[in-house]
């Protein structure tokens, strides 16, 4: 009995030691190795905060500038697409004189193109057996190749019976209207008087009425106008159809 209660004493004596050992390990308060260990979570929490919010700062930063970049190149974009529609409205208008003014068509007055359609129906109408092959040349330089064609082919068989028969054409222009359009271009509807005679005797007049569209066209050195005839239409007036289109150059 006294070997087992000697026993006893011996392990409550270790259980004791062992808790002994156990409240001797509890971390240290206050300070330790010179470290105010108290103020050890305050530190980490501030440490934290403040990687947090320059984590956010450059985020924000970052979308600003990614937000600006854009910006500035979508302006860029934008300015050098109006700068190069500009370019492509400046055109020269100079009439009968070959040098260089710039011009857009929205500051195109109506005397220019008005006298260019005076000009192009004087060559039109004002034809007789020795100068119709050098007017109608001169007009078709002023058309699109595709109305140029056209115009050539319908006006053949006219200029032959202009140089067979001696005849002579005095176009008469009575009114006029211009319509300007956003887009350049300018439709033109001429009222006129047409005198024709044959081996210097009249045949008569009949009223006529003609209709051009053109468009205001880049500056080509040594050109007279610089406006282009896309359709032409010309017919008695009591039988005249407008069209927006036009249609045959004569009609005789």
């Amino acid at each position: 009995m006294q070997n087992l209660k000697g026993k006893a004493n011996e392990m409550l004596t270790a259980m004791d030691k062992g808790i002994e050992a156990a409240q001797v390990a509890v971390p240290p308060v206050g300070v330790y190795q010179g470290v105010d260990l108290r103020i050890l979570p305050k530190y980490v929490a501030f440490k934290s905060a403040m990687i947090k919010q320059r984590l956010t700062l450059q985020y924000i930063l970052a979308i600003h500038i990614a937000a600006f970049a854009m910006h500035f190149a979508l302006a860029r974009f934008e300015i050098h697409g109006l700068e190069t529609k500009l370019r492509e409205k400046e055109y020269i208008l100079a009439p009968g004189v070959m040098d260089f003014t710039t011009a857009s068509p929205q500051s195109v007055s109506d005397t220019y193109v008005v006298n260019a359609a005076l000009s192009f129906l004087s060559m039109l109408g004002n034809v007789n057996a020795a100068n119709i092959d050098e007017q109608y040349k001169r007009l078709s330089n002023f058309m699109t190749p595709q109305l140029q064609i056209q115009f050539e082919e319908e006006a053949r068989e006219w200029r032959e019976t202009v140089k067979s028969e001696n005849i002579s054409e005095i176009l008469r222009i009575t009114d006029r209207e211009v319509v300007a359009t956003e887009e350049g271009f300018y439709k033109v509807t001429a009222i006129a008087q047409r005198e024709r005679y044959s081996n210097s005797e009249s045949v008569g007049h009949v009223d006529e009425v003609i209709e051009m569209l053109m468009k205001l066209v880049p500056p080509i050195k040594g050109k007279e106008w610089y406006l282009e005839i896309t359709s032409l239409k010309r017919g008695r007036a009591d039988g005249f159809k407008p069209s927006a289109n036009g249609g045959k150059p004569n009609g005789r």
